[in-house]
């Protein structure tokens, strides 16, 4: 399985990468990224029947569209390249968010609830030091972070 993503209402663009891999057929898994999940609505419930859209960067195909069942759950097949997923409750924009299809099967949860975004954590990549042996890694940032001053 792929990566797993939970996007709070108040996110607008995410970069993401997703890396995983899923054996079906070599050629069809190398060619098409499958993207599941739920959605969750701003009292906590399943949305039911909301739009999720994914345009891709470029305007290569038609926008693919999958609509959520009674439970929240929708599932789309994606031709690799980069994608705008937009979520529309009731014809209204609730969260938009950039993916990159890699081939790679991934799961994004939509969370609308207003304490979703305090749940999330995010991080920032540092890589090893310059002569150093040691690996780059994640290190938790603040949603306000500022950015160190340049040496």
């Amino acid at each position: 399985m792929g990566q797993y993503l939970r996007v709070p209402c108040r996110v607008l663009i995410c970069d993401l990468l997703f890396a995983g891999s899923f054996a079906f057929s070599a050629t069809l898994s190398a060619q098409t990224s499958s993207i599941e999940g739920n959605g969750l609505g701003a009292e906590g419930r399943p949305l039911k029947d909301a739009e999720v859209r994914f345009e891709q960067k470029g305007g290569q195909i038609s926008p693919i569209i999958s609509r959520t069942d009674v439970s929240g759950h929708y599932t789309v097949a994606l031709p690799r390249g980069m994608y705008k997923m937009t979520l529309l409750v009731a014809g209204k924009v609730s969260a938009s968010i950039t993916v990159k299809a890699t081939g790679a099967n991934s799961r994004i949860d939509f969370d609308l609830r207003p304490s979703a975004e305090k749940r999330i954590k995010h991080y920032v990549w540092v890589s090893g030091g310059t002569g150093s042996h040691l690996p780059g890694h994640w290190v938790e940032a603040g949603i306000r972070a500022a950015p160190s001053p340049a040496p």
